[in-house]
């Protein structure tokens, strides 16, 4: 796949001389979105062109008003990552600033869309907004269509068991720590990425060693326990991860994200890992002692295990464990 990231003024026209194009924020890439590109590769496939995703960074409520900007649920380039395992042929990411953000729809249509992508199809969910004042629609689009040559094909939202599968149905259920109900959205589990950065050893003197995790990632699932899948030196391994504030130890009042990898030892500082959120386990408590402390630790663990155990028997259900080695 071949990424872009661009500003408006230096998006080459021509940059394809066909293609079929879905616009979109694409944050999360759950179940909604795989469907539009799982279409959207159908047509290229049957047309002969190259599938397109198009879309802007950041997110345009980050420069317009960052108050209400959601978090993102993916590092930019985690989105490529998956944007590649789908099998799309370019991703492209038009920078948004203030200046882009007052271009007019009609023109983004003709310069991009047309004179740039020369689309012949284009894939929007029906809600789609663009442009100044988010003035262009699925209608305009369609009307721009008939003009220059494109077809628009709208693609109705997924809903499974009678759930919207939406961005930011699944910021909430993360932010309610509902990581299993997440993951039936995600089609995955929720992946924090971060780099392994210097704790202050506690979790090694309680005889669960952890990696302190540095998240890249906006959005932190709700503070407590989780049992996860570590992606660690090309490696995936059971893990209990702690999300929260070490009320037992009252420290500097800053949220950690703190991992104890299951039958690991190695040396992991400055490196980066992937932390896959499978199931929570209880909330944050505060101990009584250290020692109190580490019992619940040994509890956590045994849970964990349990859950691994769990998923790994049964494959079929849990496909998103079938690649990797155990």
């Amino acid at each position: 796949m071949r990424f872009l990231l661009a500003r408006y003024d230096e998006f080459p026209r021509p940059y394809l001389p066909s293609s079929v194009v879905t616009l979109g924020n694409f944050d999360g890439v759950h179940l909604g979105h795989q469907e539009i590109f799982r279409r959207v590769k159908e047509r290229a496939r049957a047309l002969g062109l190259p599938s397109v995703a198009l879309s802007f960074y950041p997110h345009p409520l980050k420069i317009l008003r960052p108050r209400e900007a959601p978090l993102m649920l993916l590092p930019l380039k985690e989105k490529v990552r998956l944007l590649e395992s789908m099998g799309l042929d370019h991703f492209l990411c038009i920078r948004f600033t203030r200046t882009f953000a007052s271009i007019r729809a009609q023109r983004f249509v003709r310069e991009v869309l047309v004179e740039g992508l020369h689309a012949r199809e284009i894939f929007v969910g029906r809600d789609y907004r663009f442009g100044k004042d988010r003035k262009g629609d699925v209608t305009l689009l369609s009307r721009m269509g008939e003009k220059f040559g494109f077809r628009v094909r709208v693609v109705e939202p997924v809903v499974m068991k009678g759930i919207l599968v939406s961005s930011t149905r699944v910021r909430r259920m993360l932010l309610e720590g509902r990581v299993e109900e997440a993951m039936k959205l995600l089609g995955r589990p929720y992946k924090l990425l971060g780099k392994v950065v210097r704790g202050v050893g506690r979790g090694r003197l309680l005889g669960f060693p952890t990696a302190n995790i540095e998240p890249e990632n906006e959005l932190i699932p709700k503070n407590g326990v989780y049992c996860v899948a570590v992606e660690v030196e090309n490696m995936v391994r059971p893990g209990v991860v702690n999300i929260g504030f070490n009320p037992t130890f009252e420290d500097d009042g800053r949220v950690k994200v703190e991992a104890h990898i299951i039958d690991f030892s190695g040396e992991l500082y400055n490196k980066e890992i992937g932390v896959l959120f499978l199931k929570r386990i209880r909330g944050e408590v505060k101990f009584s002692s250290p020692e109190e402390l580490g019992k619940r630790i040994a509890k956590d663990v045994e849970e964990a295990k349990g859950i691994w155990r769990e998923m790994v028997s049964n494959l079929g259900e849990f496909s998103f464990l079938s690649p990797w080695s155990f």
